[in-house]
């Protein structure tokens, strides 16, 4: 909880302020601040302002904070304008959980002027000595309280009708307890609001995941024909000798079924040309539906990966951890988080993974170069590897191994925990004439054996 104003008043009581120097800010977030101070008494000491948060307070402090890598316009200011200034004149406004400060330097005097209020009153407010605002953590035009304006000072003559009083504390200072309460409170507290938010995120990521799952599983379920395809071309296949060119159609018993059943045909197409068409279907079809059926399997391991990931994260992540999760990616990462596949570092070099055929062609067509390394499981369907190269340096053996086990866990060979694959450079691809997304077909490419190694599979992947 924030100080009331009598809580305010002992914090001043305590504290070094008159006299002593700023020396350094640092900036903790938009509304808190260390402002590191040095007294010929004390020596150098540290003082913790945070405003317009529910554990609003100024406060001596022992704890090192993190710094915001960013540092926000009025912070700039601070450290061009307050530091190397002596604090003089500290002074609280009557009953109420604000006070101000002279700034000293040898050329003129300033005034720091900092609200603990509930609300839009909040706010940390630096004025020349006739109370014209310089600078303010907080532009308020509705309150008047911008550059240049002249600062309202509204002073209580009582406390109204709230009694406050000190809180009962059991440390040598009330400093040092607000200091560790008020931390121990807020940290609980956001941790508690970061929780909220990684769960929220967690199911958003679910859903859209389960949504894809969905939509996956009906492809499955659409491409299931194909068994009827090769069906009918068996019942063709026996009778063939029956089927002559200019034919649009034929009636064959069927054996299976009983009756008989009325298979379409090409006029144009020879018997033969037209029974390879109907394979030609059966295999485009078969093909299909193992995609679609491999890509819902990855679905709902990533289903499983990101319900883990989540779980691991909430039952035993730090603060800062599950802070981290919740930040959007900075600039410089857009464009990294927006890439296809997955991408990870090995032993200094960069892979890429493809995890469907999607993936796999996307990463062909924008992320690669000739030189780079392309790994793809024998005899399985599965996601590309690619090893992005180095100038002037090979792929390490080690590098490889994990490549090939990273190409294993994404494909259909994952079961054997074991396969043969084969790699070379990307410019020794070339696409298949009218094939599915992705398909490339090798040339000069080398072989490899390699066995899964799912712990380092981890490591990776983290």
């Amino acid at each position: 909880m924030s100080l009331n104003w009598k809580e305010l008043e002992k914090i001043l009581s305590e504290l070094p302020l008159e006299g002593s120097y700023v020396q350094k800010i640092t900036e903790h977030s938009v509304n808190s601040f260390t402002f590191s101070m040095f007294s010929r008494t004390e020596k150098a000491w540290l003082l913790y302002i945070e405003v317009s948060t529910p554990y609003a307070r100024v406060c001596r402090t022992d704890h090192i904070r993190k710094k915001d890598q960013r540092m926000q316009r009025f912070t700039q200011y601070m450290n061009a304008h307050v530091v190397g200034r002596r604090a003089e004149n500290i002074r609280q406004y009557p009953f109420d959980r604000a006070f101000s400060m002279d700034l000293v330097s040898s050329e003129n005097t300033i005034r720091m002027h900092i609200r603990l209020f509930s609300g839009p009153g909040a706010n940390i407010i630096i004025t020349d000595s006739e109370n014209r605002i310089l600078e303010l953590l907080y532009r308020r035009p509705g309150r008047n309280e911008e550059k240049g304006s002249v600062l309202s000072i509204e002073e209580r003559k009582d406390e109204g009708n709230r009694h406050f009083t000190l809180r009962a504390y059991d440390t040598p200072s009330f400093n040092e307890f607000i200091d560790r309460s008020s931390s121990v409170e807020s940290s609980a507290e956001r941790k508690a609001e970061i929780e909220e938010r990684i769960r929220e995120k967690r199911d958003k990521e679910i859903a859209a995941l389960r949504d894809k799952l969905s939509r996956q599983l009906r492809r499955v379920s659409e491409t299931e024909g194909f068994f009827e395809t090769k069906r009918i071309a068996d019942l063709l296949s026996a009778s063939i000798w029956q089927v002559t060119k200019g034919m649009r159609s034929i009636e064959l018993d069927d054996w299976e079924k009983g009756g008989k059943i009325a298979v379409s045909l090409d006029p144009a197409l020879s018997p033969n040309e037209n029974l390879e068409k109907l394979y030609q279907k059966y295999r485009k079809d078969k093909r299909a539906h193992e995609i679609a059926a491999e890509d819902a399997e990855r679905t709902r391991e990533e289903i499983e990966s990101t319900e883990e990931r989540y779980r691991s994260l909430l039952e035993t992540g730090s603060a800062e951890k599950l802070r981290k999760e919740t930040e959007k990616p900075k600039d410089g990462r857009k464009d990294e988080e927006k890439k296809s596949g997955v991408w990870v570092t090995v032993s200094g070099f960069d892979l890429i993974i493809g995890r469907n055929a999607k993936e796999n062609d996307e990463i062909l067509r924008h992320y690669t170069r000739g030189s780079d390394l392309w790994l793809h499981t024998r005899d399985y369907a599965g996601g590309y590897v690619i090893i992005k190269a180095k100038k002037g340096k090979s792929v390490p053996l080690p590098v490889l191994l994990d490549a090939a086990s990273l190409a294993i866990h994404y494909s259909k060979a994952k079961k054997n925990g074991k396969a043969d694959l084969y790699y070379t450079e990307v410019k020794y691809l070339r696409r298949a004439k009218d094939g599915k997304t992705g398909l490339v077909i090798p040339t000069q490419e080398r072989n490899i054996s390699a066995v899964l190694d799912e712990k380092r599979v981890k490591e990776i992947l983290g």
